[in-house]
């Protein structure tokens, strides 16, 4: 019964993490709408590829060398062996939720602030 409450409590952290980090792109997205609003229309292209290349930039950079000094990995050279485990298997102590979830929750917060 324990590993049956286990499974479910991970499934239902990992979703919380994955619906709420969407909620927060669609925020990102909000802003490029408020920002496209406040230029001209001939500038409006130029205002949203900002926006994406800023996300992109952001995402990769934080993929690159935030996470590992987020979590303490320390090691650039393997910057997504945190992300790649389920948390539970072979780990210590067991994860509440799925690491590349909290990646994901983690990295839309990163590229909203930009």
């Amino acid at each position: 019964m324990e590993n049956e409450i286990f499974q479910l409590q991970y499934a239902l952290d990992t979703f919380y993490f994955l619906v709420c980090g969407a909620l927060v792109m669609w925020m990102a997205a909000g802003f490029a709408m408020l920002e496209a609003g406040l230029v001209r229309s001939k500038n409006t292209t130029e205002i949203l590829t900002k926006n994406v290349a800023l996300f992109a930039v952001a995402c990769t950079m934080y993929m690159v060398c935030g996470y590992s000094i987020m979590y303490g990995g320390g090691d650039f050279t393997m910057f997504l062996s945190g992300i790649m485990g389920d948390g539970v298997a072979g780990a210590e102590e067991p994860a509440a939720y799925a690491p590349s979830a909290d990646f994901y929750f983690q990295v839309v917060f990163v590229a909203t602030e930009m």
